[in-house]
């Protein structure tokens, strides 16, 4: 009897010891390290002993500290080497257990690089009340649909005309300036601008002086005094415009003819230009961003529910044995097996290129009001295929006598699934929403190759890349990774609290 339980136990210590000493490298050093990270205001690549220090600097904040023993002087100094060409304290390349050992000695002198102090709660703090940047928590930001250094749109739909630019005009004057220069097309319901305002048709006559057929204005020439009219007119300016005009004019010698066309140029620039004023004030709108926070929430809860409802219909419907459900089975998963990089740079080609060429609507993933859903549809789209087959597990392992005497008793379909389905699904269910909750919070490879840093402007960037660019972007290590551990315990909490709720409907099935 002592044998076989000796036995037991040398079993148990033989696979279980290989794992906690993995589980105890691989996971709580990198937490407990990570921890300490997120209370610094490391920027990640400041090290907490200096590589290169001036003599006097190091010798008065570190070799001459009181807390020093003189064992630890001798081991600074075995590490450290006098540079006389520069008058500097050179340290030798470390690493492992003599990279610790060094940080400790240097620790007890107080020394603490500027980038990489410990700063306790603070990046906490920051997280939790709102002083980190902006675009965090979800908020209302103005957008600017149109700038007076830009042409004045052919055409502005109705509904934009009305409700952004009219109802938002500063003045009675700019209101009345935009209704007479855009004319109301019935046909197509758009409002249109007034062709004596264009301003490619303004800038047409310059290029058709004899002057420049002639040689005596080069192109270049007439180009640079097109730019600069148009400098000159966006600053409106107009005392500087007939001085362009003028100087332009006398320079060329030009007739009298060509004198005109370029002064008539001058003035139809200054109207457009009062139009790109007015349209540049009024066309200011409010949007709600959804900030990092309010995405990520956004993204899991819609990529969650679209993933396991979706899988479940596919399911539900490859269960019935219906012809070609293998070659069904396949063609559903085939996404899942396509990496997520790839996915996104298809789905990316059809938002830019082929969807527009199709619908004729122009903004698809740079549309804020359109990115969040498209993004969820093209999770949904990608990971659909893999629970299908984690569902379609769960169907086929119900027992088909309890259907059939469901039948015999005269259930219907939606008792049969309600009473019978349902309950016996609870442990795929568990899995499959355990899974796509976790992965949902951290997803960050689809949307980072499908937005990238553009993302904050439409809103749409997760946690995880917020993360990603605070801490390789913005050289924000510890704030980067105090998020990175406040995401771990949500994720923690979330999931958590779901197998719980899962775990005891299972019981109660």
């Amino acid at each position: 009897m002592v044998e076989a339980r000796s036995r037991k136990i040398f079993y148990f210590s033989a696979f279980i010891l290989p794992c906690l000493v993995l589980y105890l490298l691989f996971f709580i050093v990198p937490f407990g390290r990570g921890v300490g990270i997120s209370l610094t205001n490391w920027d990640g690549l400041t090290p907490k002993t200096p590589i290169i220090m001036e003599k006097t600097e190091f010798e008065s904040k570190i070799l001459s500290s009181p807390k020093l023993k003189e064992k630890d002087r001798e081991y600074l100094l075995s590490l450290y080497s006098l540079d006389s060409s520069d008058n500097s304290y050179k340290r030798l390349s470390v690493s492992g257990m003599q990279k610790y050992k060094l940080e400790r000695t240097v620790r007890k002198t107080g020394y603490e690089p500027e980038r990489n102090r410990f700063v306790g709660l603070e990046n906490y703090k920051k997280i939790f009340t709102g002083n980190v940047a902006k675009n965090f928590y979800p908020h209302t930001t103005l957008i600017q649909k149109f700038t007076k250094t830009s042409e004045l749109p052919g055409f502005i739909s109705e509904k934009e005309f009305k409700r952004e630019i009219i109802r938002n005009a500063k003045s009675e004057e700019d209101s009345e300036l935009l209704s007479s220069v855009y004319i109301f097309n019935s046909d197509k319901d758009r409002y249109e601008l007034d062709s004596s305002y264009d301003e490619f048709d303004a800038l047409t006559p310059l290029w058709e002086i004899p002057e420049l057929g002639s040689g005596r204005v080069s192109e270049s020439a007439l180009d640079d005094f097109i730019r600069a009219l148009k400098a000159s007119v966006i600053e409106e300016d107009e005392e500087s415009v007939g001085r362009l005009v003028f100087d332009f004019s006398a320079k060329n010698r030009l007739s009298a003819e060509s004198r005109a066309a370029v002064e008539n140029a001058g003035k139809d620039l200054v109207k457009i230009s009062g139009v790109k004023v007015a349209l540049a004030r009024a066309w200011v709108i409010k949007s709600r961003n959804l900030g990092v926070v309010g995405f990520t929430l956004f993204f899991a809860i819609f990529s969650v529910i679209g993933i396991n409802v979706l899988a479940f219909i596919l399911a539900l419907a490859l269960d019935t044995g219906i012809r070609g459900q293998r070659v069904l089975r396949t063609i559903f998963f085939l996404p899942n097996v396509l990496s997520m990089i790839i996915v996104a740079l298809i789905w990316s080609m059809l938002f830019v290129q082929l969807l527009p060429a199709i619908t004729g609507v122009e903004k698809w993933i740079s549309d804020p009001n359109k990115t969040p859903w498209l993004l969820v549809f093209v999770a949904v789209w990608q990971g659909c295929g893999y629970y299908m087959i984690v569902y379609l597990a769960g169907l086929q392992n119900i027992p088909t006598e309890i259907i059939e005497a469901a039948k015999i008793d005269g259930a219907t379909g939606w008792q049969r699934f309600r009473c019978i389905t349902l309950p016996l699904m609870i442990p795929s269910l568990t899995i499959s929403l355990f899974l796509t909750i976790a992965n949902a919070l951290k997803s960050f490879d689809l949307i980072y190759a499908m937005i990238g840093p553009t993302g904050y402007a439409t809103g749409t960037v997760p946690f995880v890349m917020d993360i990603y660019f605070d801490a390789f972007s913005l050289k924000q290590a510890g704030l980067a990774t105090a998020k990175a551990m406040v995401l771990f315990f949500v994720i923690v909490i979330i999931t958590g609290i779901q197998l719980y709720t899962m775990k005891r409907k299972e019981i109660e099935a």
